[in-house]
């Protein structure tokens, strides 16, 4: 069995491996969470003009599936496959306990992402 570390560090690996977006678009984001809240920084990050943060988007879209994993024991969570979906859930069906795990697990999450995420794309 993982412990959250390795749970955490495993997701945030596969999603750099995957995503195209580099550490300087995406090292914002925790100050985003800590100073407006994961509900409001989620929303800025997905908002209509996307183009603009790409990079954040997809990064907190690999977030949102990482919340959305069993391991957390966030029930409320466990059909989100977005960011949007995340907003949609933890507005709506979670509790505000679960929405300060959720936004002390993205933090932590983020922490993992910000090592993992290639400095510039090539």
């Amino acid at each position: 069995m993982q412990n959250l570390d390795q749970i955490r560090a495993t997701a945030a690996n596969d999603l750099c491996n995957s995503a195209q977006f580099t550490r300087s678009e995406i090292a914002g984001f925790p100050s985003l969470v800590m100073n407006n809240g994961l509900l409001a920084a989620t929303a800025f990050a997905i908002e209509a003009d996307r183009d603009a943060r790409s990079g954040i988007s997809q990064a907190v879209d690999g977030m949102a599936r990482h919340l959305a994993n069993p391991a957390h024991g966030m029930t409320a969570l466990n059909n989100v496959t977005s960011a949007a979906t995340l907003i949609r859930d933890l507005s709506a069906k979670a509790t505000s306990l679960d929405l300060q795990r959720a936004t002390a697990e993205a933090l932590a999450f983020f922490s993992y992402v910000k090592r993992f995420a290639p400095r510039k794309t090539n």
